[in-house]
């Protein structure tokens, strides 16, 4: 028997969410087969069978929240006999410090002592709400087909479950007003009925509904990202001219008989990577009561995909040549419109930049891309005139647009980073230097 676990994909990766099984139990799967879709913080994926046979069990449901390598499901011979208890493996990749080891110690303890001592299998999440709920899963009525508890079975009566499912309500954001707190017909109702009000609050016979579908995926994790950055961190705008001018000619020479041709957000990401790696101010950022300054220069760059954007990190940048950079950064843009980026490749940034020349934006306010401090937007490339040894001349100017969390740095320090990046940019030599 295999068991199927939630992936670590990704150093940072704590926690991941089971959006949907592939797979149906009772199902034949081969090994490396996609079988479920997972999501993280950053990035909506699937994940592969770990082997050969028939999808035995589903242990955890759709929507849920678990921890890296939490066994969500098995895949066997049929006839094969599930195991009980307990579906967690130690990940001793981190170590652990005795007080938690000690909480963890007494967290599976009590479990052991109330739900597990029932015999009843059910998933890990359920057997910690039967816990805390003090109820025994002897007790608890479910109506899964495989004849395993879930959480649903736990928190709701079996007539709530049905209504909610009904009308795809999530049990697990909800509030029971029956015993032991447990959900019943009338706390789905009412929010059945909340629901249908607010729809009816932006229905208005002026406007004709063409689509509507659930926030999910890359679209969602980008929302909840960028609300919790603009909501959370005092930023600040600050913008600054550069002339372009002579960038664009150097590029266009060193791009004679080349194959793959170096782009200006190439140049972009070299000119930030050397100017970051100049400022440790720049590469400093707020984890937890600390400000913690980082020693790379590990650059981020926006790409935009269907539905929402990745930031792919180059890995110090400044000690990359140009045409190294540009080898990534094509690799990993191809990755991420491919969706096949993986998490330790949009991790680990300690600055980032966006561009949005492409599109002709005069002016833009980028959204820091947490927990880094800072952000630099450039936008498009535009004619202008220019007062030069006494004749007026015709020049490419661009914006610099720099966010910035001003719990980190203030308006100096923002300044000195563009500035930086403005002298290599005008004098683009000196980025290959």
């Amino acid at each position: 028997m295999v068991e199927i676990f939630m992936p670590k994909a990704g150093m940072d990766m704590k926690e991941g969410t089971l959006i949907r099984w592939l797979k149906e139990a009772g199902e034949p799967v081969e090994k490396d087969e996609p079988i479920m879709e997972i999501e993280t913080d950053k990035i909506t994926m699937e994940a592969e069978a770990p082997g050969d046979g028939i999808l035995l069990s589903k242990i955890v449901e759709e929507g849920s929240v678990v921890p890296v390598l939490s066994v969500l499901g098995y895949i066997g011979e049929e006839g094969e006999e599930i195991p009980e208890g307990p579906s967690v493996i130690m990940n001793f990749e981190t170590p652990i410090q005795p007080e938690a080891a000690a909480k963890k110690e007494v967290q599976i303890e009590n479990i052991d002592k109330k739900a597990v001592s029932s015999n009843f299998p059910a998933t890990p999440y359920a057997k910690m709400l039967a816990t805390q709920s003090q109820i025994d899963l002897k007790d608890v009525v479910h109506i899964s087909d495989n004849g395993i508890i879930h959480a649903a079975d736990v928190l709701a009566t079996p007539l709530a479950k049905r209504i909610a499912k009904s009308n795809q309500v999530n049990l697990t954001d909800t509030t029971g007003t029956g015993y032991h707190g447990k959900i019943t017909k009338s706390d789905v109702l009412s929010l059945t009925a909340a629901d249908t009000d607010t729809i009816e609050i932006f229905e208005n016979p002026y406007r004709t509904e063409i689509a509507r579908k659930t926030l999910k995926g890359v679209r969602k994790i980008v929302g909840k990202r960028m609300y919790e950055s603009y909501s959370q961190v005092p930023t600040v705008m600050q913008s600054m001219k550069v002339d372009m001018t002579d960038l664009i000619e150097f590029r266009r020479q060193i791009n004679e008989g080349r194959e793959n041709k170096i782009s200006l957000n190439d140049f972009i990401i070299k000119a930030t990577a050397i100017a970051v790696k100049e400022m440790p101010h720049v590469r400093s950022m707020i984890v937890g009561e600390e400000l913690v300054t980082y020693a790379e220069a590990n650059i981020g760059f926006a790409v935009a995909v269907e539905d929402g954007l990745y930031v792919p990190v180059i890995k110090n940048a400044d000690l990359l040549s140009i045409g190294e950079i540009s080898r990534q950064a094509r690799e990993l843009a191809g990755k991420a419109r491919n969706s096949t980026i993986t998490p330790d490749e949009y991790s680990g940034g300690t600055f980032s930049v966006t561009n949005m020349g492409m599109y002709d934006v005069y002016t833009f306010n980028p959204i820091i891309n947490q927990p880094e401090s800072g952000i630099l937007g450039i936008t498009g490339i535009g004619e202008v005139l220019r007062l030069a040894d006494e004749k007026v001349v015709v020049r490419q100017e661009a914006i610099l647009c720099m966010s910035y969390d001003h719990r980190v740095m203030d308006g100096v320090g923002s300044a000195k980073l563009k500035q930086r990046v403005k002298e290599l940019l005008e004098h683009p030599i000196q980025i290959l230097i």
